[in-house]
């Protein structure tokens, strides 16, 4: 007998290959910490989404500020 069910549902970004290309070149000494971070103002969200649907950006990863 179950009195709870859960269900998860998870999705994952990156593949071995490109974790593998990281840690190369975190050894190497590049990028730095935050070569691979962009900031924008939130009102630019939907611009920098599709800047990197589109490959558009170099940053895969984007903070977008209040």
């Amino acid at each position: 007998m179950t009195s709870q069910e859960i269900t998860f549902i998870g999705t994952y970004t990156y593949t071995p290959d490109d974790f593998r290309a990281t840690a190369t070149a975190i050894f190497k000494g590049h990028p730095g910490p935050h070569d691979s971070i962009e900031t924008r103002p939130l009102a630019d969200g939907a611009r920098a989404y599709q800047d990197i649907k589109n490959g558009l950006n170099a940053a895969p990863k984007i903070i977008l500020q209040p």
